[in-house]
């Protein structure tokens, strides 16, 4: 991709998580990052194929970016490690929550591509969980509450902003429940 692709797209990616998809036009993106109009619409057809791109570049960085803080570690550490990545995503600057549900939100049903875009980020993000439950006898029970409390701690921190007490009380919560759930036999 060439310079100026990536300068749109990292501008755009700016701007929509600092105000909003709805809220910022391909005028602002151009002014911002200091490229032309025609060169904007070289590189994207229009303003939806640019939200796209951006939560897909998005998307890979986040994969990468926690594979890598996660993959080195056995897989009873890799769920504390999934929710310690998250944690500091809250706490850093740029923090304004979860982008692929700000997109489906701000999205019209016509805007597939864009809903789709998020729909197979979270179903990533899902399926990473699992995997690293799977030495769990209950596996699926704990994946998919841990899914659920990294989703509602997303919301929580973005309203409340981050708390050091909450995000301690979370890691305990957390591996009470995984505890609890492996020393729990299913009635048959």
């Amino acid at each position: 991709m060439s310079k100026s692709a990536l300068k749109i797209l990292d501008t755009a990616e700016k701007l929509f998580n600092e105000q909003s998809f709805t809220g910022v036009g391909v005028d602002l993106i151009r002014d911002v990052s200091g490229c032309s109009k025609t060169t904007l619409y070289t590189y994207f057809k229009n303003k939806n194929e640019l939200i796209k791109q951006v939560l897909s570049v998005r998307d890979e960085r986040y994969r990468r970016s926690l594979m890598t803080y996660v993959d080195s570690h056995t897989n009873e550490e890799k769920i504390n490690y999934i929710l310690k990545w998250h944690m500091e995503w809250f706490q850093s600057k740029t923090f304004k929550g979860c982008m692929f549900v700000r997109a489906v939100g701000e999205s019209v049903k016509t805007q597939e591509e864009i809903i789709e875009c998020a729909r197979q980020h979270k179903v990533w993000l899902r399926s990473y969980i699992y995997q690293a439950c799977e030495s769990f006898e209950n596996h699926r029970i704990i994946a998919d509450l841990i899914y659920h409390i990294l989703e509602g701690l997303i919301s929580r921190f973005l309203v409340e902003d981050y708390d050091a007490d909450v995000a301690e009380q979370a890691y305990i919560n957390m591996n009470t429940m995984i505890s609890s759930l492996e020393s729990w036999k299913p009635r048959v």
